[in-house]
């Protein structure tokens, strides 16, 4: 936004042109401050490349204006003088709020992007889930039972173990269950309630591993914990 610092000066600046136009009240400056107004909104979107052209057009008006009366050479170069300060001024200001406004759509954009970064599915690394882990278990005012479940494919290969690990965060309840993966395993910590338990879990990462009707492809191995410390196969 340091966009916006010069902007009180360039205000200022055409603000006070045209009331120099005003005041000084040369010959033709009627028609200067007529050409300033109308000139407006085309200034307001003005590309930058077609600026000199503008102050050009003006050029020759002025010194249209200037054989037309030879005694009011000097006066007809003020009033372009002042004409060209108010559109060059006029035209900065412009640029700056559309600068200014593109930038905030450009920040509008990528919280949006970050904000749907955050809702995408992913596992956590090793310290964001034993942090949470150890959050999820000092917090479990319900004493709920806190499984550790270890899913290990019997092919040990990455894309075996991502797509385990993809199903599981499929399969899990995102605002209380945990996911991760470690040396080629998937490690989930789920809290067991009454409507929804571990084996109801299992059969939806069956299902999203299309292996419900199959051999399965991986062993799950479940372990009641309470403490972090009883995470060995996770943490060894």
């Amino acid at each position: 936004m340091n966009n916006l610092k010069h902007l009180p000066f360039f205000i200022c600046l055409a603000f006070f042109s045209g009331i120099a136009l005003l005041y000084f009240q040369w010959p033709f400056y009627e028609y200067a401050l007529m050409g300033a107004f109308i000139s407006v909104p085309f200034i307001l979107w003005l590309p930058k490349r077609q600026l000199p052209a503008l102050l050009f057009i003006v050029l020759i008006a002025s010194l249209w204006m200037a054989v037309q009366e030879p005694a009011a050479a000097m006066t007809s170069i003020g009033n372009y003088f002042l004409l060209s300060v108010f559109h060059f001024s006029l035209w900065t200001v412009s640029e700056q709020l559309k600068l200014v406004a593109e930038e905030s759509k450009l920040l509008k954009d990528e919280r949006e992007l970050l904000l749907q970064k955050d809702e995408e599915l992913r596992a956590l690394n090793l310290q964001e889930f034993v942090e949470q882990a150890l959050w999820m278990l000092k917090t479990n005012k319900y004493q709920d039972r806190t499984w550790l479940m270890e899913v290990v494919p019997f092919a040990s290969c990455p894309l075996q173990t991502q797509e385990l690990e993809r199903a599981a965060l499929l399969s899990i309840v995102r605002e209380r269950d945990l996911v991760t993966s470690r040396k080629g395993a998937v490690y989930l910590l789920v809290k067991e309630t009454g409507e929804d338990s571990v084996q109801p879990l299992v059969k939806r990462i069956e299902q999203a591993m299309e292996t419900e009707h199959e051999p399965a492809r991986f062993k799950i191995t479940k372990t009641a914990i309470t403490s972090v410390g009883e995470m060995g196969s996770l943490l060894s």
